[in-house]
């Protein structure tokens, strides 16, 4: 068991690490911007009059100046933002029904009101969201209306303190990262406190302590931590130079969550007389903590991470109540010069499936994690090369990802006239070899028990590989083009739970064409071949640019395997800062993803309405 410091301490951590150090902030930061005036005088003179007068008359002019620009309410700004998206689900049966889905209300909205108020030494904000007949695809629990996010921030010298709801990150986010992502319905804000310093010499410090949201609601567990980072080479600068950087940093999260009755149904072996007349129980830890390390360092063109992170025993359902530790590795480098960069990364991740809500719904698979574990694949744009995407197996893998780019100079044989960019990448993504009875899987683990893991440089079954070639050629001032190529390898049974090894060719054709000086076309041709799945689809796209306020999109997905079709017709209007979009269309079912984190969306058809602002 993890010994860790009462409650009453750890949610006043923000404030004591706060008060320990106050006295760090050096002299060099006692004015923040805000507090510095500059006072600019202007005097038309035309009488005579005496110096005495002319300085009197100077600073009577410089004192209601700055009388002016010190008035704190002048100072006060408002920015925020509107978004809000309709669907009116149709079908030609006359059924406003979707596809299949049968929807609680015929007009579909999600609205997010977001507003911050700035002043001098305090922040202000928070964000009303209207979710109560949500768009496709959305879970249950994202159903509903309020404000379920205000904060306020306060700065003074080097210090920040923020009460309310807050998003963070430590290093990579491998033990903690609370982020918005509205495509895919994940809100995982913390409400609570989160105290940072930066007291000079390159030091960083962040402590934090609050629960976490859960759509409408908020989890009973505490989350409390800190993380520190230290940029070597700000506190030494002469010794360093411009062209060396070196950063080290640590982390800690603690997870206090209450213990749930858990009733024990799983093999007689692990109790000793065990009586099938008794009910047991799984002995659920109190406390989970969290802990990670990284190192960066910088030597001219090149960059490199190494990170490691750790977790004691966090059994969840999802995973049979796994009683195993956690860990993760990553290892990072870069290098990047004129014309020329390249990027290899690798990642070896087991049990660092870390939630604020140890019992996990169906309906709430994506809610509640606390951390992130990128997901080392290509971020794909093209409708048919995005698929197939990999959803992050936060049970285990192991993850490698290599990225070269190349720029061929103008003037050159295959730079041509101006230049030819040209892109390969490539990423193979495997689970971990565990230690199991023949015949079972990761799935069949015993339930409640830690008595099985992975040989660490062990790889696994293949989950994700591809192989990505893009080539970006301008012909001339007025017509560009990209092909693009990808090989694809994607285990559906992993990631969806059924279809087994998914083999697919992509090719795309892209070109842009500027037609007059405010009159843009840009077409797509796409084709995607398999065997496997669906078969075969071809895509089509046409989007035509009438700056300043216009643009006409239309798309068509076609699936020749089975004969589906999927379209789209779409107007967008922009004034401003005011951006309308509406139009009609049918969307195959299928998975949005980012970083690694998949929704899935359902077939639906209808009329569509974006309205988008910012002030």
């Amino acid at each position: 068991m993890i010994m860790q410091p009462n409650i009453k301490t750890r949610l006043s951590l923000p404030i004591l690490v706060a008060a320990a150090s106050l006295p760090l902030c050096s002299a060099a930061q006692d004015m923040l911007p805000g507090d510095t005036v500059t006072v600019t005088t202007k005097t038309n003179v035309t009488t005579t009059v005496s110096g005495s007068d002319v300085s009197s008359t100077t600073s009577n002019i410089s004192t209601v100046e700055s009388k002016k620009k010190n008035n704190w309410l002048s100072k006060v700004r408002a920015t925020g933002a509107i978004q809000t998206e309709f669907l009116i689900p149709y079908n030609f049966k006359g059924e406003r029904t979707g596809d299949k889905t049968v929807y609680e209300k015929d007009v579909l909205n999600n609205t997010y009101f977001d507003l911050t108020v700035n002043a001098p030494y305090i922040s202000i904000g928070a964000r009303f969201q209207w979710t109560k007949w949500p768009l496709p695809g959305y879970n249950k629990g994202f159903g509903g209306w309020g404000v379920p996010y205000i904060w306020a921030t306060g700065s003074y010298k080097c210090w920040q303190l923020t009460v309310g709801d807050f998003y963070e990150q430590f290093g990579s986010g491998l033990i903690l990262r609370t982020y918005q992502e509205r495509s895919l319905g994940v809100d995982n804000a913390i409400r609570g406190g989160r105290f940072k310093i930066n007291p000079g010499g390159g030091v960083h410090v962040t402590a934090l302590a609050g629960k976490q949201r859960r759509f409408w609601e908020w989890n009973s567990s505490w989350l409390w931590g800190a993380d520190a980072e230290w940029e070597i080479n700000d506190a030494f600068k002469e010794k360093f130079g411009n062209d060396y950087g070196l950063t080290i940093g640590a982390s800690y999260i603690g997870k206090h969550d209450p213990d749930e009755q858990i009733m024990y149904n799983g093999p007689t072996d692990l109790i000793p007389n065990y009586d099938p007349s008794k009910n047991y129980y799984l002995n659920l830890p109190l406390n989970v903590a969290a802990f990670d390390g990284r190192v960066k360092l910088r030597a001219h063109d090149f960059n490199f991470l190494a990170e490691f992170a750790t977790k004691s025993a966090d059994p969840v359902s999802l995973y049979n109540y796994n009683y195993r530790k956690g860990n993760a590795v990553l290892l990072s480098g870069t290098y990047s010069n004129k014309g020329f960069s390249a990027m290899l990364q690798a990642k070896r991740s087991e049990n660092m499936d870390f939630r604020s809500k140890r019992v996990i719904e169906g309906d709430y698979l994506i809610s509640s994690f606390v951390n992130h574990m990128p997901a080392f694949t290509m971020t794909q744009t093209y409708a048919l090369a995005a698929m197939y995407p990999y959803a992050t197996q936060a049970e285990g893998e192991w993850a490698f990802q290599a990225d070269v780019r190349y720029l061929f100079k103008k003037k050159t044989p295959l730079g041509g006239k101006y230049g030819t960019n040209v892109r390969l990448s490539a990423s193979y993504i495997s689970g971990l070899d565990y230690n199991l009875p023949p015949g079972t899987s990761y799935k069949d683990k015993v339930f409640g028990s830690n008595d099985f893991g992975a040989p660490f440089w062990k790889i696994g079954s293949l989950y994700y590989a591809d192989l990505n070639f893009e080539l970006n050629k301008k012909l001339s001032r007025k017509f560009q083009f990209t092909l693009f190529y990808l090989f694809q390898k994607y285990n559906q049974t992993i990631v969806e739970g059924h279809g087994g090894m998914v083999t697919s060719n992509i090719f795309v054709g892209e070109g842009q064409w500027k037609i007059a000086k405010k009159t843009q076309l840009r077409f797509e041709a796409q084709y995607l071949h398999t065997k496997q799945d669906k078969g075969d689809w071809i895509a089509g796209l046409l989007e035509l640019s009438l700056a300043p306020h216009w643009m006409i999109t239309v798309s068509d997905n076609y699936n020749s395997g089975k004969g589906n079709n999927y379209y789209e017709v779409l107007g967008t209007y922009a004034y401003k800062a005011n951006r309308f979009t509406f139009g009609y269309g049918k969307v195959k079912e299928g998975y949005n993803c980012s970083g690694g984190v998949c929704r899935w969306v359902p077939q639906t058809e209808g009329f569509k309405v974006t309205y988008n602002y910012t002030f």
